[in-house]
């Protein structure tokens, strides 16, 4: 710790005598180097400076050993690593130089999410972007610096000094060239002319608001829409979808004739596609690859004629093999197929899924799970409230579900710990008090008084100064605190100092305790000192400096286990 000086390492060794003193040097030295300002209220700063603890190299999480998100101060690289859990891994996002926050991997970190953003953003520099969006524009990935041939996309912006090369160049000539389908090249200076648009023969122009309208004369050209009366033209192979009776409709001569709608007509060596005949009359026979005449439908076509004799010779073969009886026909029922109307008839039973239909019985199939069978349910979901799973073993358990090591674990609750492994990391984690162990306990409470419960080899350094220990704790208990300090004026010893009161005094002629001194000390009270082989004072001196001095250092002791 930064501050902290060792005061009583001489004296505090084994073997040797420590004094009270020594540890409260010690312990006013701890007390000074955690102390940070007046009053012991400002604490550390942790700046390396004396009596502010050390500067700490890594900030992690509270109570890891080893943290997973963490910033750590790189010392000889000059600059701060910043670490987060990614998939129980530590792995360094970014770190911050001498100028710049620098991500550990290229196209890695985003700034901000499409949730979460920035507001404002202040730069004295250059940026430098792959590509720039603005709102939900397509994305800018470069400034055009020549605009003669630009992206295809709105995906480059122009720089202003592009544009106004671009623009100086388009309108940098002041003459406007054109030519017509006559008269050749002519020019307009747009600075000193106007160009005029005079229409021709059929067409008239009109100019109103920067638009000049081109319009066909109807009393000249003829247009789609207006109906007017053609005069001496003539149409090649024109499209008529209408005559209207108000004129003459010539016919060609010779043998090509017009067939009517409603008029009734022959039709000879005529062919129709694809025709459609409502309430035909057939007079006479048919003929053609579409129609058959098979006795024995032998042709089996879906897209042929049957004659009406083909037909009832086979329609006459077919009945005439049908048995007579009383059963005319079977029918399969429900979950069944066959039957039939004639000979022999068979009937079967219909299998499904899981069931399988034998010579001689209906069983279901492998797929089924039965009561007592041993079988694999896959996609199946058990609901455990309403039934009963019992017998599972750890073999039972698929890979990776039971953890045997808590060493290190998944980061999400999708395990489960084995026994051994919750026995085996706790016993690592927690040091266990043996009888042979030495362990400092802190802010524990012993119940001396608990059942088998003993607090034993009390020694006069274990006792705090401030303990006071009360009088009737000494010998038998019989003398009070009050009493015990009516030897505090004791100034030799008590046993002369009665001697010398009177000159004999035997058995016979004993003195009431009340007549020594001013007479306050009674005859028990006065018994109390039996057994004195030494001055009282001088053991009662050397019994208070020892409680003070083992007091002192017992509570210098259980304030150094304190911190």
């Amino acid at each position: 710790m930064a501050g902290y000086v060792r005061q009583s390492a001489a004296e505090i060794q084994d073997t040797l005598t420590i004094d009270a003193a020594d540890l409260n040097n010690e312990f006013n030295a701890l007390v000074s180097a955690f102390n940070n300002g007046s009053g012991n209220t400002a604490g550390h700063k942790h700046d390396g400076t004396a009596a502010n603890g050390p500067v700490l190299s890594i900030l992690g999480d509270s109570g890891l050993g080893t943290p997973l998100n963490k910033i750590i101060i790189d010392t000889p690289n000059n600059h701060l690593e910043f670490n987060v859990n990614v998939s129980g891994s530590s792995v360094e996002q970014l770190k911050i130089q001498d100028g710049k926050i620098v991500p550990t991997t290229t196209n890695d970190i985003d700034l901000g999410t499409s949730t979460l953003q920035f507001k404002d953003g202040y730069f004295d520099g250059n940026v430098t972007l792959d590509g720039l969006v603005i709102g939900s524009a397509t994305a800018i990935t470069d400034v055009d610096t020549d605009l003669s041939a630009v992206s295809g996309s709105d995906d480059t912006v122009a720089s202003a000094k592009a544009i106004k090369t671009y623009v100086d160049a388009q309108v940098g000539g002041s003459d406007l060239d054109f030519s017509g389908d006559a008269g050749g090249s002519q020019s307009i200076d747009l600075d000193s002319q106007a160009l005029s648009l005079t229409g021709g023969t059929g067409i008239d122009t009109t100019g109103s608001a920067q638009t000049m309208t081109f319009a066909i004369d109807t009393a000249v050209v003829v247009d789609k829409t207006t109906a007017q009366t053609l005069t001496n033209k003539t149409l090649t192979t024109p499209t008529i979808s209408s005559i209207t009776n108000g004129g003459t409709v010539t016919i060609p001569s010779g043998a090509d004739t017009l067939v009517a709608r409603t008029s009734t007509d022959i039709l000879t060596n005529k062919t129709l596609s694809s025709p459609t005949l409502t309430s035909p009359v057939i007079n006479t026979a048919i003929s053609g690859t579409a129609f058959k005449d098979e006795d024995n439908m032998s042709s089996d076509s879906a897209t042929s004629v049957a004659s009406q004799q083909s037909i009832k010779a086979y329609v006459d073969t077919q009945v005439a093999t049908i048995p007579t009886g009383d059963i005319t026909s079977v029918v399969a029922g429900t979950g069944m197929t066959g039957g039939g109307t004639s000979g022999d008839v068979t009937l079967n039973v219909i299998g499904g899924t899981g069931i399988t239909a034998n010579a001689n019985d209906i069983a279901i199939d492998a797929t089924v799970a039965t009561l007592t069978g041993s079988q694999t349910l896959t996609g199946k979901t058990i609901d455990v409230d309403n039934n009963t799973v019992s017998n599972i073993e750890v073999d039972n358990f698929k890979t990776g579900v039971v953890d045997t090591n808590l060493s290190s674990v998944s980061a999400n609750d999708d395990t489960l710990a084995s026994a051994k492994a919750i026995k085996s990391y706790i016993d690592g984690s927690v040091s266990n008090v043996t009888a042979s162990s030495t362990t400092t306990f802190t802010n524990k409470t012993i119940d001396a008084d608990g059942t088998g419960n003993s607090i034993t080899n009390i020694e006069n350094a274990n006792i705090k100064a401030a303990a006071a220990i009360d009088a009737t704790k000494i010998a038998d208990g019989s003398v009070t605190s009050t009493e015990f300090q009516f030897i505090n004026s004791l100034s030799s010893n008590a046993q002369t100092q009665i001697n010398s009161k009177q000159a004999t005094i035997d058995s016979s002629a004993r003195l009431n305790a009340n007549l020594v001194g001013d007479g306050s000390v009674d005859n028990t009270e006065f018994g109390y000192i039996n057994g004195v082989t030494s001055a009282i004072q001088t053991q009662i001196n050397t019994a208070t400096t020892d409680i003070a001095t083992k007091a002192s250092a017992g509570f210098a002791v259980a304030m150094a286990i304190a911190l």
